[in-house]
């Protein structure tokens, strides 16, 4: 543990301070460059980008697996609750990348979504989804539909399972079922599992760099360019590796702030 995780976060942490090239011995710089992050335009695009992501990113991974979570456990009968979420955990299985390039070749020019428009005579609204600068961050973002993750699924799933049967019945009593029982009943105690997904939802939407990466290398321009993403390039690409440490120090330092705050926001006695 000490030698394999905690070794190198103090050397990331210890070399954000310095200037190294991944080949001669660092050497100590000060705070320079977090300096340089406040005047570095790159980084400020992919911020905002990333902002961007979030947001987005937090809203697909919480309402759609809630209500289809909602959906299957509302079925009768306990077989087909089996049979739905199975075809619903199913997708797991398939390899992200496998995923993404399926996306990228859906987004081509001459791809499904394009070739479908022309079916139906809607040849206007054809785009160059991955080529655009003002929607290629949002069609990655939207790639996945209908954005079911199987794994918040599951989540959420056990949290109404976990609901005592005497409160369900009691609830039924007082008049709350439908939608009623859901914002008041179903919401409220399923609270815990909002809040680990949403952390999770941040962690992973900050660190994402495989879509982002494979799909158009940042580009058009720095439309879909993100921190976790210059962190990389200005390491790898640039041989900065001090910087990129500064980057992903940063990175660490929101993410833990993010967390904090959803924690604390989102109270339970769970």
């Amino acid at each position: 543990m000490i030698w394999f995780m905690y070794y190198p976060v103090y050397q990331a942490l210890s070399g954000a301070f310095t200037y190294w090239d991944g080949f001669n011995p660092p050497a100590f710089i000060g705070l320079d460059n977090f300096r340089r992050m406040l005047s570095d335009d790159v980084l400020g695009q992919s911020t905002i980008n990333a902002l961007i992501w979030v947001a987005f990113a937090v809203l697909l991974a919480v309402l759609p697996s809630f209500l289809v979570a909602e959906l299957i456990f509302h079925v009768r009968k306990s077989r087909w609750q089996y049979v739905y979420r199975t075809i619903f955990v199913l997708p797991i299985v398939i390899p992200m990348v496998v995923t993404i390039l399926l996306w990228r070749f859906v987004y081509q020019g001459d791809g499904a979504i394009n070739q479908l428009f022309a079916l139906f005579g809607l040849e206007h609204w054809q785009q160059l989804w991955l080529g655009d600068p003002d929607i290629a961050l949002y069609a990655i973002i939207f790639m996945g539909v209908p954005w079911i993750n199987p794994f918040n699924l599951l989540i959420f799933y056990a949290g109404l399972q976990s609901i005592p049967k005497e409160v369900i019945e009691a609830a039924k009593l007082d008049g709350a079922t439908g939608w009623r029982r859901v914002l008041r009943l179903d919401i409220p105690l399923s609270l815990p599992q909002f809040r680990l997904i949403v952390i999770l939802t941040l962690i992973g939407s900050l660190q994402n760099i495989i879509p982002p990466l494979v799909m158009t290398g940042g580009g058009p321009g720095y439309s879909t360019y993100v921190p976790i993403l210059h962190m990389y390039n200005v390491s790898t690409v640039n041989g900065e590796f001090g910087y990129g440490m500064a980057i992903a120090l940063v990175i660490f330092v929101v993410i833990l702030a993010f967390t904090i705050v959803n924690m604390r926001l989102v109270k339970s006695d769970a």
